[in-house]
């Protein structure tokens, strides 16, 4: 439509403002629920694709009875390795203190541990790629 017959129709009245401004807001509101509703859509299936991608991944875990814990427990500090650990050359012998404290540091108290190598650990890829690699590809 040309301009010049919008007008005339605005002008004669069969075009007139207050239906202009409904029109455009029924269509403004229609926009709006249609988008809306197709996110709140999109988010629900993701979320049920996610919930069912982690609920295929864990693993069965069967809670040992404390007999079997008290044991197991008292077999790991009544074995004490007096192994020295193989190092791989190249790697400091702080580098081995910082790991053996940081092992030592995440193990339950009482439990005994024991290094017996340490060597670089081979990759393809950088250890910071890696880690966003499986940050980005980590499930919802």
């Amino acid at each position: 439509m040309k301009i010049d017959k919008v007008l005339t129709l605005f002008v004669t009245g069969s075009l007139n403002g207050e239906s202009i401004l409904t029109e455009s807001g029924l269509v403004i509101m229609i926009g709006l629920v249609v988008v809306f509703a197709t996110l709140i859509v999109l988010t629900a299936i993701f979320w049920l694709f996610g919930r069912a991608s982690s609920y295929r991944e864990k693993p069965a875990t069967s809670k040992p009875d404390a007999e079997e814990h008290k044991e197991t427990e008292s077999l790991l500090v009544a074995a004490p390795l007096p192994v020295k650990p193989s190092i791989q050359s190249g790697i400091s012998e702080e580098v081995v203190a910082v790991i053996a404290a940081s092992i030592a540091s995440m193990t339950p108290e009482g439990t005994g541990y024991a290094i017996r190598s340490v060597r670089r650990a081979r990759g393809e890829r950088p250890v910071w790629a890696a880690a966003g690699v499986a940050e980005n590809t980590r499930p919802f």
